[in-house]
């Protein structure tokens, strides 16, 4: 009210006059209204020419000073008509105000002047906002002329304002309390916060959204001049008032990704948001060096647009629903919502009453939603935590429980190999013999490699299960290591040959004696070069590089082992020296292999207290790098190594298997033998399942599933025997693609797999295997089985065969498979070129989409007929068809169904029907 009558006083001087008359029971004026301003815009006048100049009445409550070097004068004049107060406050209500000098008029003397602002530090007060202000006297009836001049190169928007000396105090306090409570509450929320994410809630998006609760109590403190407070120095003050508000960016755009979680947006908004943070932070740095307010201007439009594009990013997420943290975005929002006019309203873009109280406002709710939803935060964290520790219990339950299964895995392989053992030596010593006896028998080869392979898989599960038990050593000899290394390497080299791999070897030393193991160091040493061309593809490349050192007066060893193979994901690197990992545990693996040899390469390096690692990149390079200690024996005695003459430790890497780099077909081929298609990827089974079918069969083999899907399609055999698990296609795709082709549908299929459980035989014949045979196998059932599928193939042929003229009726019967609907095909295509006597095989072959071979042993395996004999068989049955309709001649029919010559035609039908045609015709 009082506010009201003092404005209904003011109506008449607005336009007229500056004075502003002090009238009784009125203790606060709004000033502003009724001051003149004048802009300086050389901000150099001195104070002499000032009041000289003719000044505006502002007509407003509040008044922006925009960014520039210019200064701006209010010219107040007062006249007091209060008798009872003579003593008056004029209050300047921003603490933003980088100069704010007073000028006061004194009856008998000069002006008298109050420099205030933010850069004048003295008397200013810690920990509050520290307004400018001046006290003076006004007697009764006395007329007093006060200007301010304000300058500074910082944008504020401020308002003057008169109290008396008490209702001033009253003021001050009300201000101080409310500021100094605020100040207080974000100080100890501050402080809360910090302890939680240090201590309580580790949780990196509390901790993320705490750096913004930081940058917001610190940007308060600075807007509010009281961080200034800290700092005599005009121009430290000035600057770290500016820096406090200026790095606000940076905390919103560290919670953006609180916010936002998932990464869902486009990569240019994450563009968008380094170049928002590279700028402010250059911003910065040029106003460290240079506090000019052009600089000022661009920090201010800086943070307007960060936070109009995070509201925008808002927009952008509802719409495409992406999620959003929603226990943070609340008061996030607030924040935003609390700076952003008051920001616009500095570059004059909005001038709202209401900017200033809605700000506060929002900072108020900010502050008290954040603390609602601190509380779900931390509950959630709490939760999560629960579950956390739960699930680790149960990983680390199951990791015990793999552990354990791990243990009984080897116990379990090791009592299994000490009884292969017994058997094992009593195939060993017979079968040397025989090979004596039989030199040139070439299966004993086969079955000696075999063995000696099944001994190293053995000898590898007993030393892992002496590795965990304990009972290995290391037992040194002293000798030369790399005379050593080089009788391995060398061991490698035919390997290498006849493979067709580049085999580089090289040590950094001729000869180096020391202690070492070198039991233990073979088995290392193989088992890396045995994987390494495991994984090699014809024409690639190994290389072995060895390097001595002696440090410490102790004798090191570091090994490479490099092949540019297939590589390993990066997924299953770390799991490769886990026990019986394969990193390929597919049907379609393109190498065999146990996942013991990495195992016991890192059990034996860590029994050497050394190091191996590896470093890998998919169909680029593999690199094993073992680095392992020479230790000297602690009992001193010195025992001379020499070199074996055969390997300690036998690998498949080392004896001369028979190429699997390339398919075998037979080059004699018999065409009264049926067709036998060998698909396996083991040499040794493929040879020998070659000299079981090649005394009654054609043989053709494949090395994989792939390789033997071309070969069938390109010969067309007629029985498939297939391995189930190969590389690049295993048994189950290879039986699929060709039951799923027309040229090849009516194949038998038999499948020979070591996996015979229930499951795998129904999937097998689901995709349409004939027959499925377990691992071992026995010869005589598989030789019988593979008859039998060829002897159900003829009769199936005499099914589908058109040996009379009610053919179709016959087929009528038939399910509708793909076999019987090629021969619906062909027999369409044929009766549609009846007429016509041109109609040949390769005719034929282009309209029914196969190649003159492929059509010939498609139709001779399902009819048992030639394609010429089965154009001339579907000829002759029209022809027989028509003769018993008795409406055409004999000669008529002939050349209806294709035929141009009479005697040949009656020769063709007496020999298929056993009579001439007419006499079939009048029958």
């Amino acid at each position: 009210m009082k506010n009201l009558a003092f404005l209904v006083f003011l109506l008449p001087l607005w336009g007229s006059a500056q004075t502003l008359d002090l009238v009784p029971n009125t203790d606060t004026y709004p000033i502003t209204p009724a001051a003149g301003l004048y802009r300086d815009s050389s901000g150099q006048l001195p104070f002499g020419q000032i009041q000289k100049q003719k000044f505006e009445i502002t007509r407003k409550y509040g008044l922006l000073f925009p960014f520039n070097d210019a200064a701006s004068w209010l010219k107040i004049v007062l006249t007091n008509r209060n008798p009872v107060r003579k003593q008056w406050v004029l209050e300047w209500n921003n603490p933003m105000g980088e100069s704010v000098d007073f000028y006061i008029s004194s009856p008998n003397g000069p002006y008298q002047i109050k420099k205030m602002g933010m850069v004048n530090t003295e008397n200013r007060i810690l920990m509050a906002e520290n307004r400018p202000f001046v006290e003076f006297d006004l007697g009764f009836h006395e007329t007093k002329t006060i200007y301010i001049r304000v300058k500074g190169q910082r944008a504020h928007f401020a308002s003057v304002n008169l109290y008396s000396t008490q209702a001033y105090s009253r003021h001050d306090l009300i201000q101080t309390n409310v500021y100094g409570f605020m100040s207080g509450a974000i100080a100890v929320r501050l402080f809360y916060v910090f302890l939680l994410a240090l201590f309580a809630v580790k949780d990196k998006d509390f901790r993320q959204y705490s750096v913004l609760l930081v940058v917001r109590s610190i940007a308060f403190w600075g807007l509010h001049g009281i961080l200034s407070n800290f700092f005599t120095n005009p121009s430290t003050a000035l600057m770290v008032s500016f820096l406090s508000s200026h790095i606000l960016p940076l905390g919103l755009i560290v919670a953006f990704r609180v916010i936002f979680p998932g990464k869902r947006f486009p990569k240019w908004v994450e563009s968008v948001l380094k170049f928002i943070m590279v700028v402010n932070i250059l911003l910065a740095v040029i106003i460290l060096f240079g506090y000019r307010w052009q600089w000022i201007l661009a920090s201010t439009y800086l943070m307007i647009a960060t936070q109009v594009f995070i509201l925008a990013m808002y927009v952008f997420a509802i719409i495409k629903k992406y999620p959003i943290n929603w226990n943070y975005s609340v008061a996030y929002l607030l924040g935003i919502g609390s700076y952003i006019f008051v920001q616009m309203r500095l570059v004059g873009w909005v001038s709202f009453p209401w900017i200033s109280p809605v700000a506060l406002l929002f900072f108020i709710l900010e502050f008290l939603v954040f603390g609602y939803f601190l509380g779900k935060i931390i509950i959630d964290y709490e939760r999560n935590r629960a579950l956390s520790v739960q699930e680790l219990a149960f990983i680390k339950e199951q990791t015990l429980r793999v552990q354990e299964l791990d243990r009984l895995k080897t116990r379990f392989f090791t009592n299994i190999s000490h009884e292969f053992r017994t058997p094992l030596s009593l195939l060993t010593g017979p079968l040397e013999e025989i090979r004596q006896k039989y030199p040139k028998e070439g299966m004993i080869p086969m079955m000696q490699r075999n063995v000696k392979r099944l001994q190293s898989l053995i000898n590898q599960l007993l030393d892992l299960s002496k590795l965990e038990a304990g009972e290995f050593k290391v037992e040194t000899q002293y000798g030369d290591i790399a005379a050593f290394f080089g009788y391995i390497f060398s061991s490698f080299e035919s390997l290498a040959q006849h493979q067709n791999i580049h085999f580089n070897v090289s040590q950094s030393r001729r000869s180096f004696e020391t202690y070492f193991d070198a039991d233990k160091l073979e088995k290392i040493i193989t088992n890396l070069l045995s994987n390494a061309f495991k994984f090699t593809p014809v024409n690639g490349r190994i290389e072995i590089r060895v390097f001595y050192q002696t440090i410490d007066a102790e004798d090191w060893l570091l090994l490479e082992v490099e092949d540019n193979g297939i590589g390993i994901d990066a997924e299953r690197l770390p799991r490769i020296f886990d026990r019986f990992y394969q990193v390929d545990d597919t049907a379609q693996r393109n190498y065999e292999g146990t996942g013991i040899g990495l195992a016991l390469v890192k059990e034996l390096v860590d029994l050497f207290k050394g190091k191996i690692t590896v470093k890998s990149e998919v169909n680029q390079s593999t690199v094993f790098r073992v680095e392992l200690p020479l230790p000297k024996p602690k009992n001193g005695l010195d025992k001379e190594f020499t070199i074996p003459t055969t390997p300690a430790y036998p690998t498949t890497s080392m004896e001369r298997w028979p190429s699997d780099r390339t398919p075998v077909v037979g080059l004699a081929m018999d065409a009264t033998k049926p067709m036998l298609l060998i698909v396996e990827d083991n040499p040794d089974l493929r040879q020998y399942l070659y000299g079981l079918f090649e005394p009654h069969y054609q043989i053709v083999q494949a090395i994989n599933g792939q390789n033997g899907l071309d070969l069938a399609f390109e010969l067309v055999p007629d029985v498939v025997v297939t391995d189930l698990m190969m590389p690049l296609l295993d048994g189950f795709g290879l039986c699929q693609r060709l039951k799923s082709d027309q040229r090849t549908s009516h194949i038998p299929v038999v499948l020979l797999t070591a996996k015979a459980t229930l499951s795998d035989r129904l999937e097998g014949f689901e995709l349409g295997a004939d027959d499925y045979l377990q691992k071992p196998f026995n010869k005589e059932e598989l030789l019988v089985r593979v008859r039998n599928l060829i002897q159900q193939r003829a009769i199936l042929r005499q099914k589908f065969s058109l040996m009379g003229p009610l053919a179709p009726s016959q087929t009528a019967g038939i399910p509708e498979s793909l076999d019987n609907q090629f021969i619906k095909k062909a027999r369409e295509i044929v009766e549609a070129h009846l007429g016509d006597s041109s109609f040949d095989v390769e005719e034929f072959c282009k309209e029914i989409g196969m190649s003159r071979t492929n059509l010939h042993r498609k139709l001779k395996a399902l009819t048992d007929t030639s394609t010429t004999e089965f154009i001339r068989t579907i000829r002759l049955q029209r022809a027989a068809q028509l003769l018993l309709q008795r409406t055409h001649t004999v000669s008529e029919i002939a050349y209806q169904v294709g035929f141009e010559s009479l005697p040949y035609f009656s020769k063709s039908f007496q020999d298929k029907y056993g009579k001439p045609p007419s006499e079939w015709q009048g029958r």
